[in-house]
């Protein structure tokens, strides 16, 4: 039975890219509003809910119910689509000129791939650097918000 769970995760965070994928290819044709939709739509299957639900939880709560009852892989795996559809969701936003909330949506993913980079960590110690050396350059060090920064700082 778990061979089965862990099969359909995967399959679910394959769909996750594609949703981010089209999220890209929406945002690199001006279909901004499309390319938001498919974020959404991307976070609301992986959390299994409606976004109204898990968007009103603080981040250490959304990180705690989407790694709930999963193995440190596939947390890190959940954890690092999450970063991937917030961090695109933060480049349609500033596609539409909402460079505020876009550096808050790139300041959460962050903060949520070194969350995963803590809590899951890779056995290689690979697991997340990519992303996070990605994410840390779109959010300049003197905004850092105090939460992601002692994140950070652990993982130095």
């Amino acid at each position: 039975m778990a061979g089965a769970r862990e099969d359909y995760l995967i399959r679910m965070i394959e769909d996750l890219r594609i949703f981010v994928a089209r999220a890209i290819s929406a945002r690199d044709k001006g279909q901004l509003g499309q390319a938001l939709q498919s974020v959404v739509i991307g976070q609301e299957r992986l959390f299994a809910r409606p976004a109204a639900e898990f968007t009103a939880l603080p981040v250490d709560e959304q990180l705690r119910l989407l790694c709930l009852d999963e193995s440190s892989e596939t947390a890190r795996a959940k954890c690092l689509a999450y970063a991937a559809m917030l961090e695109e969701g933060g480049s349609v936003l500033q596609a539409r000129g909402q460079d505020e909330m876009a550096a808050s949506a790139w300041q959460l993913a962050l903060y949520v791939a070194a969350w995963a980079a803590l809590a899951h960590p890779a056995p290689d110690g690979a697991g997340g650097k990519t992303e996070l050396a990605r994410l840390r350059a779109r959010v300049p060090a003197d905004q850092l918000q105090p939460p992601t920064r002692a994140l950070l700082d652990r993982l130095a």
